[in-house]
């Protein structure tokens, strides 16, 4: 943000919020007033932490030889009426031009009675086919009046304009909406607008048509309707149309939609019917979305399918089953040279045999998007900040899981317990932006842990073994873990951390990883939080070698106060 904009933002925006926040009480009801009056003026709590890493190789420099995160969060609540909801993160770290998350930011949500406000990042979700959980640099405000309605409004910054050296290039996108919605005993209903525009700017792209990322513009909406009809049946449905123009380079104006491009509109809606019984609860439903449907309010999204489900969950003697059935198909305008259609399906259950057994498991082919972290990134970071930015989704058509857990001993002195875990996801075919396309992934594991109670240590084992399965070739790694805790005062702790790691590719040996990592903690005044670590990765494969040294200092503190009212005095009490 450029700073005329934001000096401009605070005297348009912040300034007038801050100072209508002094004004919020009056909208108290004549009711609260004696509580208001018997309620502390001012009550305070927050944190703040402040980490520094170092670190160093033994050949060559480290990609980071010095960084630091600040993040921090303050409540402020005036007369039990207001509260005023602070947070914010900072760091040095220049992150992926690709990361959708940035690490730098500031939020702040206040709130009294019936009224809350949005500034900074946020994030809302009005609908799948709308805004969709998208982040959000702006403002915004939730009324929840006495009675039925509510209503929700946001606007501002969904991504930043990127160009030269930074990354992938981007247009800076500024979008907003607005919802609104009925609740009774009998039913609910609401409708939602969402509208979001690439904003085009000479002087960042000189020659546009240079550029292979389009500028879009995009305005959506849905409406929705959940009935509560006789007896234990309910009844939800809703529609929704995104219009998208993928390419407004042509644009001559600022109406609300510019139609003058590559523009498309799409449609979706849901269907779905419950009923509660003795035995269970059974439903369907049934969702439609057309091919190509996209909303800017999202970061990923299915499209071109329709389902057709139907689903049962019971609790049969401390078990608990659900089942979920259907069949679905793609290709619903015939745009494809070869269609798919399939049964679909997916089914959970999970009990606890006595005191000691606990199991479960479940199978579903419903395709879906997933974060799956790669193993080496995870084995070899030297730091828990390390790959914050990254943010790759694969879309999964089929995942399956089992895991099972038995205590070995549980008195006063000591307890023991194991564990192990399958699963199993196929990654789709056909996408981009993954490293996943078409995989087969296998993942096991067996945990061990072991507490001694009265001393106050702890240790554990852990096995791991991950097989991927690609078209053209297939790796292996296998993890070997342990570790283990001790508290030898109420002030201080300290903790102990090893894990070895072989990767190997169509039999041969590719990798090997060593992670050691020692952690010690120590507790002041129970406010003030030091920790100290120091870590060592020793990565080999047959080409090089290397090592990496990091410390990491960490300091955090938190507090609370309160300011009353005694005896027509002020006092403050709180623990700093």
């Amino acid at each position: 943000m450029k700073p005329a904009s934001f000096l401009y933002m605070m005297r348009s925006r912040v300034i007038p919020f801050l100072m209508a926040i002094t004004v919020i009480p009056r909208l108290l009801h004549g009711q609260d007033v004696e509580a208001v009056i018997k309620a502390p003026p001012l009550t305070a709590n927050g944190g703040i932490a402040f980490s520094q890493i170092v670190q160093a190789a033994d050949r060559g420099k480290a990609q980071s030889p010095y960084s630091y995160y600040l993040t921090g969060n303050l409540n402020f609540n005036f007369f039990g009426a207001a509260n005023v909801p602070l947070s914010f993160a900072f760091s040095n770290q220049q992150f992926s031009g690709r990361a959708s998350l940035p690490f730098n930011r500031f939020s702040i949500a206040p709130s009294c009675k019936w009224i809350k406000a949005y500034a900074g990042y946020a994030s809302l979700q009005f609908s799948p086919y709308t805004l969709a959980g998208h982040e959000i640099f702006g403002g915004g405000a939730e009324l929840s009046p006495p009675g039925r309605f509510k209503f929700t409004a946001i606007y501002g910054r969904l991504k930043k304009a990127i160009y030269g050296q930074e990354g992938e290039p981007a247009y800076r996108r500024m979008g907003g909406g607005f919802k609104a919605e009925y609740a009774d005993e009998h039913f609910d209903a609401g409708v939602n607008i969402f509208k979001a525009k690439d904003i085009s700017d000479p002087s960042v792209f000189l020659n546009p048509d240079s550029i292979t990322v389009l500028p879009q513009d995009n305005l959506s909406g849905s409406v929705y309707l959940n009935v509560r009809l006789a007896g234990k049946v309910r009844y939800g449905a809703e529609y929704g149309v995104s219009a998208m123009n993928r390419d407004m380079r042509g644009s001559k104006g600022n109406a609300l939609f510019d139609n003058s491009g590559d523009v498309s509109v799409y449609h979706a809606m849901r269907h779905n019917i419950t009923c509660t019984l003795s035995a269970g609860a059974v439903g369907a439903s049934y969702e439609r979305v057309a091919p190509n449907y996209a909303t800017l309010g999202a970061y990923y999204m299915l499209s071109d399918f329709e389902n057709i489900t139907a689903n049962f969950s019971t609790v049969i003697k401390d078990v608990n089953i659900a089942v979920d059935g259907g069949y679905q198909h793609d290709n619903l305008k015939n745009q494809k040279s070869a269609a798919t259609s399939r049964m679909i399906f997916s089914g959970s259950v999970s009990t606890a045999i006595g005191q000691k057994w606990n199991l479960g498991a479940n199978v579903s082919n419903v395709q879906s998007y997933m974060h799956i972290r790669d193993i080496y990134r995870q084995l070899s970071q030297t730091n828990e900040f390390q790959n914050l930015d990254t943010l790759e989704y694969t879309q999964v058509n089929l995942t399956s899981s089992a895991n099972v857990a038995y205590l070995l001993q549980n008195t006063e002195q000591q307890r023991q317990s194991i564990s192990a875990g399958f699963m199993y996801q196929r990654a789709a075919e056909q996408q981009e932006y993954t490293a996943y396309r078409g995989n087969n992934i296998y993942n096991g594991s067996l945990v061990y842990q072991f507490s001694h109670i009265p001393a106050k240590w702890s240790v554990s084992a852990f096995v791991n073994y991950n097989h991927n399965l690609t078209p053209d070739m297939y790796t292996g790694t296998a993890s070997y873990s342990l570790s283990a805790q001790k508290s030898f005062t109420e002030k201080l702790q300290g903790a102990f951390a090893a894990t070895y790691s072989n990767m190997s590719g169509n039999g041969e040996n590719m990798a090997n990883v060593l992670n050691v990592r020692i952690t010690g903690g120590y507790a002041l005044l129970k406010k003030h939080n030091f920790s100290l670590s120091a870590a060592a990765v020793r990565t080999g494969s047959k080409t090089q070698k290397n090592v990496q040294y990091s410390i990491n200092l960490a300091y955090g503190y938190s507090f609370g106060m309160t300011v009353a009212r005694k005896d027509k005095k002020v006092a403050v009490s709180g623990s700093f």
